[in-house]
């Protein structure tokens, strides 16, 4: 059994508020306390919607189909077959209409792409045909996605910053519109249980979609946040515990890898050979035995022909 797990450390940039997510005046930011100081954060369901829509754009099969027109998912099989569709294999899936008692999702971020997953999936789910087995009433249809990810949390607190914009023509209480944002980096993690996947080489994909993943931090026609890694460290192991979580943090000048990660690998908690670490972070880096490489592409085509070997799967 392998398990990859990592920590993804995007550029800097300021995020702000996705278009048409806003509280009266006030479009803000979602926050959270970490180390007792206030940060920014992504919800993981806008993370995980951005890796659907990456599939979707890449010509994958997925069951959710965004449809940017409309703004809603399209469902090719409400039943769901995670043989078939690489999103309900990697991501998983609930058919809520189906269970007893409704789920309530935890409120979407309010710094990201709106949730397509908790906004309009009962909608699309009443649109769908269905097609193949029939659910009684009552029961759930569900499966666990062999990849969890956590939400993303700005590497510096938020200093509350704000800015307002007024609208043109005649004036009335909406007129003024503040805007909460943020320049900072974001932090996120990922662990993907290969051996729950029904198709093993869709690990490709999942790397991939998370080297380019977009449309996360309010990237959308008013505004950009790239959240592609600029620096990443992945954990390739048989061990079901990952370590490397959440392992960056903010030095005067610029990120740098925690130095309890560091210590780890010294006293040899963790095996250095299982460690791939990419990007421009690598350059003030140095770990005997760590596979370490400046280009994230060169980071990520050596760890394939390992994951290759080990899962003896063939590159698609």
């Amino acid at each position: 059994m392998y398990y990859l797990f990592g920590t993804l450390l995007t550029h800097y940039g300021s995020a702000s508020l996705n278009h048409g997510q806003r509280k009266g005046n006030i479009s803000p930011l979602q926050k959270c306390q970490w180390y007792d100081k206030l940060h920014s954060t992504v919800n993981s369901d806008a993370i995980r919607w951005a890796l659907r829509y990456y599939w979707q754009q890449m010509d994958y099969p997925v069951n959710r189909i965004w449809d940017a027109d409309n703004f809603v998912n399209r469902f090719t099989d409400d039943n769901f077959d995670p043989v078939q569709f690489i999103d309900d294999d990697v991501l998983g899936y609930m058919k809520p209409e189906a269970a007893k008692e409704d789920v309530v999702e935890e409120e979407s971020s309010s710094l990201t792409q709106p949730n397509p997953e908790e906004v309009v999936e009962k909608e699309s789910f009443k649109q769908s045909k269905s097609k193949g087995r029939n659910n009684k009433k009552g029961n759930s249809l569900q499966r666990m996605g062999a990849l969890g990810v956590n939400r993303a949390i700005s590497l510096i607190p938020y200093n509350g910053t704000m800015t307002f914009n007024s609208k043109s023509g005649k004036k009335d209480r909406t007129s003024l519109h503040f805007l909460e944002y943020h320049n900072t980096h974001y932090q996120y993690v990922f662990a993907l249980d290969t051996n729950h996947l029904k198709d093993k080489s869709r690990i490709f994909a999942v790397i991939d979609g998370l080297m380019s993943i977009c449309k996360v931090g309010g990237h959308n026609n008013v505004s950009c946040y790239d959240f592609s890694p600029e620096s990443f460290v992945l954990r390739w192991t048989q061990k079901i515990s990952p370590q490397i979580f959440y392992c960056f943090e903010q030095s005067q000048s610029e990120p740098e890898i925690k130095s309890d990660l560091i210590e780890e690998i010294k006293v040899g908690d963790i095996d250095a050979k299982e460690l791939w670490i990419g990007g421009k972070i690598v350059k003030n880096t140095k770990v005997n035995k760590a596979n370490i490489f400046p280009g994230k592409e060169e980071t990520i085509t050596n760890l394939k022909k390992v994951i290759m070997k080990d899962l003896k799967l063939i590159i698609p």
